[in-house]
């Protein structure tokens, strides 16, 4: 991923904002959003599995 970015610095030269374009900024986004996916990932990846038929089967019990 490259960044196209542009900075917006103040009298003395220290950056103080960054400008992204929206495409840079959706793409930013979306990246940050698999590294936390994966991060939740694997807290739950030894967690207890239970079988889909199980959850279905006890969700439609609950709608009567």
């Amino acid at each position: 991923m490259t960044l196209h970015t542009q900075y917006v610095v103040d009298k003395k030269g220290q950056y103080q904002k960054v400008l992204l374009s929206m495409e840079d900024y959706t793409e930013l986004l979306e990246c940050a959003q698999d590294v936390i996916d994966a991060s939740l990932i694997e807290e739950v990846k030894n967690d207890k599995r239970i079988p889909w038929k199980k959850v279905k089967d006890k969700k439609g019990r609950k709608r009567k």
